[in-house]
């Protein structure tokens, strides 16, 4: 149950983003099918998001020194909130993935509308057009939103993809998109993709 903010002598407009932060930090509690490198626990949807970030953050300065990349950061740091009433559908389960994407624009549209009208219409343009991904910023965001959890995967010795039984031929399909997003990162997935085949982390 969320605090009564009604009570502190503040304006309007910031109770609203207070309202806002504090139901968005509830994605602290998403759990994810990635695990932690330790193989603990699973990775939470507000840690994915942080790393995201962080990738965004590494690899813009050579792979998209073009992009604006505070707008770049904002997509990763929001794209992701809707799970806090939709959940995290993993990208392994197709069908599903469709079928939550209706669930997911309500809950844009209600997570968004606790800001100020002002600045909840932008934040939710900024959520659409990264999920639309035709801007050159929303595309990078969409590549390293794929290209990370490949990364981790990779780093935590196949975990996941061994839990679910996921092929190469699967795998590369699923991360072609990285290339179709920014070419340049294609061949990086494709390394961490066939070395992975390579050490028998994805089978055939």
């Amino acid at each position: 149950m969320l605090p009564d903010l009604s009570a502190l002598p503040i304006p309007e407009s910031t109770r609203r983003q207070f309202d806002f932060l504090v139901t968005s930090h509830a994605l602290t509690g998403v759990a994810r099918l990635n695990r932690l490198l330790d193989d603990s626990r699973g990775e939470t949807s507000a840690e994915h998001s942080w790393h995201l970030a962080l990738t965004a953050i590494a690899l813009a300065r050579e792979h998209a020194p073009e992009v604006e990349l505070a707008r770049v950061l904002t997509m990763l740091a929001i794209h992701d909130l809707v799970e806090v009433d939709a959940g995290d559908v993993p990208i392994y389960d197709e069908q599903a993935r469709v079928e939550v994407a209706a669930a997911e624009h309500r809950a844009a549209a209600r997570l968004f509308g606790r800001l100020p009208e002002t600045q909840g219409a932008e934040l939710l343009r900024l959520w659409e057009e990264f999920e639309d991904a035709r801007t050159p910023e929303a595309r990078f965001a969409r590549a390293v939103d794929r290209i990370q959890p490949l990364l981790l995967h990779w780093a935590g010795n196949g975990a996941v993809w061994s839990a679910r039984g996921v092929t190469v031929e699967q795998e590369r399909r699923l991360m072609s998109v990285i290339e179709e997003f920014w070419p340049s990162l294609g061949p990086v997935a494709a390394a961490l993709i066939d070395d992975a085949h390579r050490r028998g982390m994805l089978g055939d």
